[in-house]
């Protein structure tokens, strides 16, 4: 199978690719494309693990492919809005977990929650357009 934009010859990656994305786009609602390659996304921090002395490499178990700017957009809503972050990353968790694809409503709520953000950041910092840029997936 030809995996779209991930480059990389890992056999972790090629198993989050072929789980976690559907036609190409993320859990999160971003598109793969030449621009916007895939990451490996950390749900436990490695900060966290090293605190705790667990191993930091990349595992099955404690990881999740996303798009560059998926990653990145995650990132700074955890810095601005860790409420937000919090429930975001428990839908997460829960599709880790289970090892499936998000469902269509997940799919909505994760969609729910990135538009809560936005809305709340309006006023107070400039959203860059690459991070309003998500494909629904129906």
């Amino acid at each position: 199978m030809k995996r779209k934009y991930c480059d990389s010859k890992s056999s972790v990656m090629k198993y989050l690719y072929d789980t976690y994305m559907l036609n190409n786009i993320d859990v999160l609602n971003f598109e793969a494309n030449s621009e916007n390659k895939l990451t490996y996304h950390h749900i436990i921090k490695v900060e966290d693990l090293k605190l705790l002395g667990f191993p930091t490499r990349k595992t099955i178990e404690n990881g999740i492919i996303l798009t560059r700017i998926s990653h990145s957009y995650l990132h700074l809503i955890e810095d601005f809005a860790p409420d937000v972050f919090y429930h975001l990353n428990k839908i997460i968790l829960l599709i880790t977990k289970e090892r499936r694809l998000p469902t269509l409503e997940e799919r909505n709520l994760i969609e729910i929650f990135l538009e809560a953000f936005e809305y709340r950041m309006k006023e107070y910092y400039q959203i860059s357009p690459l991070y309003l840029k998500r494909t629904l997936v129906s």
